[in-house]
């Protein structure tokens, strides 16, 4: 702790500086003498958190000349109980508490006084109860969370769904249903079971051929509800329907991200309601038609409190305070809050806080230093949240490493590992134990440590400490190991800097190193990547040069690789990995890759991706194929455009696929009927898809037929039905009539004569009506007249019309607007209070009120004119009528004066107009458009699929520019909505999907011509989904080998690794024996015969875990049995009796707390020798802790979860009856030595 004092009296004592965190240092006066130093801790108490019953130790080093006192209290007063035992020997302190008990749960502080000053310092005791009263306390908390958040009621069900919920039931549930239902009759419940279960078997026997394997909804960690059956449809038309409470549901069959969705796999339905809410119980019944086919119910109780605003990663400063909030949706008064695996109490380094309402939870962390990173979770009894903090030390936090070949490809190392160089620094600062994976000890900061890294195989890398003493002699040591020279390294020392610098990285340089000097060390790892890799020119070609093929061609791309096997390479298009089947081929080696397409098509053309992955990282090839090809036939039908005695006009479209290449031209040929001779009769450009030809006779019939062009051939032909060319004798169609009044008996409409009036003059018209929202035309007149009646009231009418001629009857127009038959209204007052509500250089925006109307009439809407003082003609702004009664004018010139007027429209027509002037004021200054980008705005956003993308971007420019958003060069897709408005554009997707991932491109323009542009990167991603079934085989003796199926997520997820954990018996701990996979397989050596064994397997990515897949059966490798076999001597022969020996001796181990040891030997002679361990000369054959095995000679020792006590001197003693011989080793035993 550190402070700024006032010294205003004597009586105030000065404070120190502690080096160690947390230690308050009083001076008692101002002069200290030389040699002499006040009190204080080379290290403080850790705070403690203990079960009842337990034994706890604080223990803390002081120093300080003369050497202080030290005492111990509580903060209830001074420790005066007998189980509290303070122990001190030199500097070390200790202080004892035996029997832990609830009251111990206290913070106790430890002062340290000598005459000089006083040094003080607390640590926390907390008491927690053991893991079955915790269990218990999380139990009753889930009940008090569901007491404070009833369900709501579910609708009343009707009693065949009851029935229908019982026929699936489990008999187990059956008095459950009917306490809750009411049914009070088991014994006759039982009996209409067996008949509603003959029937229902009779309907489901007319469109199923089989149903089995009904699983009862559940409700998974992650907020899902699945419930799923296997049945076989007679009929693939049968349509199958989800209801809940007797309402159907839409559910969705593409999407899995739905709120519901179903899940087709062969015969198997999986029906699932993601984002389950206390609303959603109820009981769900899956029907084929209208039968009845599977009901289940959604329990209330089962359903898990969510997070509206879980909690979230986050980073921080060492020493600034990191702060973790999130929202529930229903209320918590006592959630509880872990760090890692430790419960955390408030405290003066934990701050808790919790909203009245008990929704909104805070956990603030004070002071942050390297030691509080990791995942913190919150769990409110029935749910949890997590997210990780990072400390980020003064060089800031880690960097993820990238390569980028083009832009085209990128690699992702596992956890992110950079590359390491000479030119970067490996210990510019004081070290964190975050950075650390060895021990590491100080002294009076003596040292500044190392830190472990990863390097790319063939990279130079360095290690460097620095010390705080010159001459300082120091030794590197590798894996335990003292190095004196090393192929490839060189040992260097600049002042007080110690390095350790490799040229270039092998395989062999990966492992722990150390550095000691005296009694200091300090330790690190290097870890040698080797992800794939290919050739640069060649990475080069692929991705910049498209590869081209004709239809019909083999294609074959061969991709050669390198990097530490085993690499799994995988083939993508429209990321979606690519099978073999009967024209595609993916060959796969140790050394390349290999897709064949055998007869390439059009439809194989697109952009590929290429995956090589192994547990170094992934490399992703993006590569396009294009297969070029004559285009397809134009696209029909052909439209006669015009026919007549002396030409003929067709019309086409163009073709849907050009086959890559545009199409050059159109070959339009002529047949005429009876004959089969086909006559060309021209071409047309791309452009043109009409032609025109005079090539005919009259009253002659003929075919018509074109074809693309392009430069890889000709496309097949579209034909033309039947043409036959003859003048046409009947008029063209007239234009829409319009309408000129109406009334209730009476419309009167109008119409133009039409273009054509055919062979002979127009002789009347024929009208023809229909109700508005019908599709059927009645005829108004039977003759050609040109009036109409027999009108209903009230309906609204459309109308068109036909003019006749002595030819017949011509085409009819297009139908007028709808109109009602009534009496017209009386047309509108004026509006009322018009006015300008705000204006500037080129817009002014209009107010109003509605206009008074006192018999009735309805405002359809109102329209607004404009015109300029130099000008009498008013300008209509509006096309359509405006429903509010604000508008705005734009696109005005400055300082001009305007003139403006708004009219009411009704039924009648406008009403009354209103105006008024108004004048703009000048132009604002020309402002360049510019984005304000700032932290706030991110380059690249990580998004969970289903969240919603929301991006604000804000700007300046005058005049307002033009702001267009792009999606990796394109349009936005449909789903994305844009907002501009006060100097801000902001794009939001609701609900993010893998293919919205990309690059979005803002761009600003003014009519200036000046632009600007931002560009920034989305990926979506999600939690992965679980790896498939998993499989166990022991191809070498004594190990076994764990494959997987890949999950499914692997298709669009890129930085996916999995996790093997095993346990040794049903209900041992699972524990990790292998991370970051990045293949589909697993050998797990460390097998003990006789065990038995279980594996489970999780994929992870950013976002988190997936569920898990498991082994059912254990796996066991049988223990070899001693066999014996006693042969009758058959004569005398020469003795071949020979003392033991030791072929190989034991040899010393040194291994970490909590392994397992393997201590081997091989020894000969004969009869074959009886074998005995000893330690520390104490007979091992009887100690369970210890397994003894000698096969054929070889003799072995296991250890198993070694601790400090096995530490010792190791014997084996062989003897027969030609003598006796014995090798001796010494175990070490590693651990986290404490000073």
């Amino acid at each position: 702790m550190t402070g700024s004092f006032i010294i205003q009296e004597e009586l105030i004592k000065p404070l120190k500086k502690s080096s160690v965190p947390g230690v308050l240092i009083t001076q008692f006066v101002d002069d200290v003498p030389k040699g002499c130093s006040t009190p204080d801790f080379e290290r403080k108490p850790v705070s403690l958190t203990l079960e009842e019953g337990k034994n706890a130790t604080f223990k803390a080093v002081v120093k300080g000349v003369p050497t202080p006192d030290v005492k111990w209290t509580q903060a209830e007063g001074a420790s005066t109980d007998p189980q509290h035992i303070p122990v001190s020997f030199h500097c070390v302190l200790l202080f004892k508490i035996n029997k832990l008990t609830a009251k111990d749960s206290d913070l106790y502080r430890c002062f340290a006084v000598n005459e000089y000053g006083e040094a003080s310092c607390s640590a926390g005791l907390r008491i927690i109860q053991g893991r079955i009263e915790l269990k218990k306390t999380l139990e009753d908390s889930r009940k008090r969370l569901r007491k404070r958040a009833p369900a709501p009621k579910p609708k009343p069900l009707d009693k065949e769904a009851v029935w229908q919920l019982l026929l699936h039931a489990d008999k187990r549930d059956y008095e459950k249903i009917c306490i809750k239902y009411g049914i009070v009759d088991f014994r006759g419940m039982l009996k209409k079971l067996q008949e509603l279960r003959k029937d229902t078997e009779s309907e489901q026997g007319e469109l199923i051929h089989s149903i089995k394997n009904f699983k009862h909804i559940e409700v998974t960690k992650d907020g899902k509800a699945r419930f799923s059956l296997e049945m076989d449809l007679k009929s693939r038309k049968s349509k199958v329907y989800l209801l809940k409470d007797g309402e159907k549901l839409r559910y969705e069959t593409s999407n899995e991200y739905g709120k519901h969705c179903l899940r087709q796999i062969g015969k198997k339905y999986v029906f699932i309601v993601n984002d389950v809410q206390q609303e959603d119980a109820g009981l769900y019944q899956v029907r084929v038609e209208d039968v009845p086919v599977f009901s289940t119910e959604l329990d209330p109780d089962s359903i898990p409190v969510g997070f509206e605003q879980p909690l979230g990663n986050m980073s921080c400063p060492e020493g600034k305070d990191a702060i973790f909030t999130c929202i529930l949706r229903t209320p918590c008064h006592d959630a509880v809050w872990l760090h890692k695996t430790n419960v955390l109490e408030a405290s003066e380094k934990h701050q808790v806080s919790v909203s009245p309402d008990g929704l909104t939870h805070q956990l603030t962390i004070k002071n942050t230093v390297p030691s509080d990173n990791g995942m913190y979770t919150i769990d409110t009894g029935l749910s949890s949240s997590n997210a990780w903090l990072i400390v980020e030390n003064g060089q800031g936090g880690s960097q993820d490493h990238s390569i980028d070949a083009d832009g085209r490809h990128r690699f992702l190392g596992k956890d992110g590992l950079g590359r390491a160089n000479r030119n970067e620094s490996m210990a510019g600062g004081q070290f964190s134990a975050a950075d650390l994976d060895g021990d590491t000890m100080t002294s009076d900061g003596n040292i500044f440590g190392l830190k472990g890294f990863g390097v790319l195989k063939g990279e130079p890398a360095e290690l460097s400490c620095t010390v705080s003493k010159d001459g300082l002699i120091g030794t590197w040591f590798k894996d335990g190991l003292k190095l004196t020279s090393m192929e490839g390294v060189c040992f260097k020392k600049e002042g007080l800097v110690h390095k350790l610098i490799i040229d270039k990285v092998e395989d062999i340089h990966a492992g722990k190193y150390r550095f000691e000097s005296g009694d200091i060390k300090t330790e690190a790892s290097i870890f040698v990547e080797d992800p794939p890799q290919v050739d640069k020119v060649l990475l080069k070609n692929l991705t910049s040069v498209p590869t081209v093929a004709k239809a019909g061609q083999n294609v074959t791309i061969k991709i050669p690789f390198e990097g530490r096997l085993p690499i799994r390479a995988a083939w993508l298009k429209d990321k979606m990995e690519l099978a073999n089947d009967t024209r595609i081929r993916v060959d796969k080696t140790d050394t390349f890759t290999k897709l064949s397409i055998a007869s390439s098509e059009r439809k194989d053309a697109g952009d590929y991706k290429v995956r090589l992955k192994n547990d170094s990282g992934v490399l992703e090839i993006n590569l396009k194929l294009m297969v070029f090809d004559k285009p397809q036939p134009p696209a029909g039908p052909i439209k006669v455009v015009e026919s007549s005695a002396n030409d003929i006009t067709i019309q086409w479209k163009p073709p849907k696929d050009d086959g890559g290449k545009p199409v050059q031209s159109y070959v339009i040929e002529r047949q005429q009927v009876g004959k089969d001779e086909w006559v060309t009769l021209g071409e047309t450009p791309r452009s043109c898809t009409t032609f025109t030809t005079n090539k005919v006779e009259q009253d002659m019939s003929y075919y018509f037929r074109v074809r693309a062009v392009n430069a890889e051939g000709t496309s097949g032909a579209l034909e033309s039905e039947e043409v036959k060319a003859v003048s046409k004798a009947t008029p063209g169609a007239p234009d829409p009539p319009e309408i000129v009044s109406a009334s209730r008996d009476t419309i009167t409409i109008s119409w133009k004569a039409p273009q054509k009036s055919g062979s002979s003059r127009i002789v009347g018209y024929l009208v023809q009506k229909r109700k508005k929202g019908t599709m059927t035309w009645l005829p108004v007149n039977s003759v050609p007249i040109l009036e109409m009646t027999n009108l209903k009231k009230g309906l609204q009418y459309e109308f068109r019309v036909a003019a006749v001629n002595a030819a017949g009857t011509g085409d009819a127009s297009e139908p007028s607007k709808p109109v009602f038959a009534r009496d017209s209204t009386k047309s509108l007052g004026q509006v009322q209070d018009l006015k300008v509500s705000s204006s500037d250089s080129s817009s002014i925006t209009l107010t109003w009120k509605r206009p008074e109307t006192n018999d009735g009439s309805d405002v359809k809407g109102y329209e607004v004119e404009v015109r300029s003082s130099n000008n009498l003609n008013w300008t209509k702004c509006n096309a359509l009528p405006i429903e509010t009664t604000t508008y705005t004018v734009k696109g005005l010139q400055a300082k001009e004066m305007y003139f403006l007027r708004v009219r009411a429209l009704n039924d009648s027509g406008p009403g009354e107009a209103a105006e008024l002037e108004a004048l703009l004021g000048p132009a604002p200054p020309v402002v360049p458009p510019r984005l304000l980008i700032d932290d706030t705005v991110k380059s690249f956003l990580v998004i969970k699929a289903g969240n919603t993308i929301r991006v604000n971007i804000p700007f300046e420019g005058s005049p307002n520019p033009v702001v267009t958003w792009l999606k990796d060069g394109h349009p936005l897709p449909s789903q994305a909505t844009i907002n501009t408005k006060d100097g801000t554009t902001q794009l939001l997707i609701g609900a993010a999907e893998f293919t919205d991932s990309g690059t979005y491109t803002i761009e600003l323009q003014n009519g200036l011509g000046k632009r600007e542009t931002f560009s920034f990167q989305v990926q979506v991603t999600d939690i992965p989904q679980s790896p498939g079934p998993i499989q166990l085989q022991q191809n070498v003796p004594n190990t076994v080998t764990v494959t997987w199926e890949p999950s499914a997520s692997e298709k669009w997820e890129s930085n996916l690794y999995y996790t093997v954990l095993k346990r040794e018996s049903q209900k041992g701990i699972w524990r990790v024996v292998g991370d970051l996979v990045y293949t589909n397989k697993f050998t797990f050596t460390h097998l003990i015969p006789g065990r038995d064994y279980y594996f489970r397997v999780v994929a992870k990515n950013n976002l988190g875990t997936s569920g898990s897949s498991e082994t059912v059966q254990p796996w066991r490798i049988p223990k070899p049995k001693a066999e014996f076999h006693v042969k009758p001597q058959k004569y005398k022969g020469v003795n071949q009796n020979q003392p033991p020996r030791f072929l190989v001796p034991l040899k010393p181990h040194v291994v970490t707390t909590g392994s397992e040891c393997h201590m081997s030997c091989a020894v000969g002679g004969h009869p074959p020798p009886k074998i005995r361990w000893y330690k520390d000369s104490r007979d091992l054959s009887n100690d369970p802790t210890y397994f003894c095995m000698n096969d054929f000679g070889v003799c072995s020792l296991v250890v198993l979860g070694v601790t400090k006590q096995d530490e010792g001197e190791y014997m084996v003693e062989a003897t027969n009856e030609s003598g006796r011989a014995f090798s001796k080793a010494f175990l070490t035993i590693k651990g986290n030595n404490n000073l």
